[in-house]
C-alpha cells in the first residue's frame, strides 16, 4: 500500500555606467580666458607600466563549495534540518514540518526519518547543486516506508521540491549522480521484492535512474538483481 495512502491526514512541519575608457567626463568647447593658459603638470599614472618579465597575479580561487554561477552547494549536513513542507510530501500530512537532528515524530506516532544515503547534484536543471536523500516513514505498525525525496537549492538552502515513493521496507542502499551520466537524473540503489513474493521479505537489488519532474520523481527505468539477505 502506498505511503502516503496510509499517512495522509495525520497531523505534523551594479552602480550608474561608468565613463567609457577614454571618454572625457566633460564635453562642449572650453570657456574664453583673458589670461594665458598655464600649461597642467602631466597626469601621474593610477599605476606604474607593467615591466616586461613581470608575473602576473593569477585570479583568487572560487571558494570551495561554490558551483558555477556563483550558487553556493548544498550539503548532505543541512538535510538533517531541512524542511519537509511541500515538495510532493503533502500526502503524508505533515504540512509545516521539518527535520530536527534527522528526525520529526508526529503526535499520532508517525515517525520521519533521514537515512544516511545522499547525493549532491543539479537535479532540477538550474545549474545550482541540490540534493537528493531518503526518508524512511514510520507508522506505527509494520510498515516503514522508504521515499526519495529531492530538495532543491533555493540561495543555499534546501527546500523539497519532489518525491518519490520506493516502497514498504524497501531500504536504500545508495544514491549517486554518476561521472558523465545523463544530466539532471540520479541513480538509486534499494532493496525490494518481486511482486509475487511476501511483503517482509527482500529478494532483488534495484538500479533505478530517476529525473525530476516537479512534484514527483519519475523513475526512466530500472534493472533488477537477485538479491539473498
Amino acid at each position: 500500500m502506498a505511503a502516503a495512502g496510509l499517512v495522509a491526514g495525520l497531523v505534523v512541519a551594479c552602480g550608474p555606467k561608468d565613463s567609457a575608457a577614454g571618454e572625457a567626463a566633460v564635453s562642449g568647447k572650453p570657456e574664453k580666458t583673458s589670461k594665458p593658459a598655464t600649461a597642467a603638470p602631466a597626469k601621474t599614472p593610477d599605476s606604474p607600466a607593467k615591466t616586461p618579465g613581470t608575473p602576473t597575479t593569477p585570479p583568487s580561487p572560487k571558494p570551495s563549495g561554490t558551483a558555477a554561477g556563483g550558487a553556493k552547494a548544498l550539503t548532505c549536513e543541512q538535510l538533517r534540518n531541512a524542511s519537509l513542507d511541500g515538495g510532493g510530501l503533502e500526502g503524508y500530512g505533515i504540512s509545516g514540518a521539518a527535520l530536527s537532528a534527522g528526525r520529526w515524530e508526529g503526535a499520532d506516532g508517525v515517525v520521519i526519518e533521514l537515512q544516511p544515503q545522499c547525493a549532491i547534484g543539479d537535479i532540477t536543471g538550474d545549474s545550482a547543486p541540490d540534493a537528493v536523500g531518503a526518508l524512511k516513514i514510520s507508522t506505527g505498525g509494520t510498515g516503514k516506508f522508504y521515499t526519495l525525496v529531492t530538495w532543491r537549492n533555493d540561495g543555499g538552502t534546501p527546500v523539497p521540491a519532489a518525491a518519490a515513493e520506493l516502497g514498504d521496507r524497501t531500504p536504500v542502499v545508495s544514491i549517486d549522480f554518476p561521472s558523465g551520466g545523463a544530466p539532471r537524473q540520479v541513480t538509486v540503489v534499494y532493496r525490494t521484492r518481486g511482486d509475487d513474493d511476501p511483503a517482509a521479505v527482500v529478494t532483488l537489488t534495484r538500479t533505478a535512474v530517476y529525473e525530476v519532474s516537479e512534484p514527483t520523481m519519475v523513475e526512466l527505468h530500472h534493472s533488477d538483481a537477485p538479491y539473498t539477505p
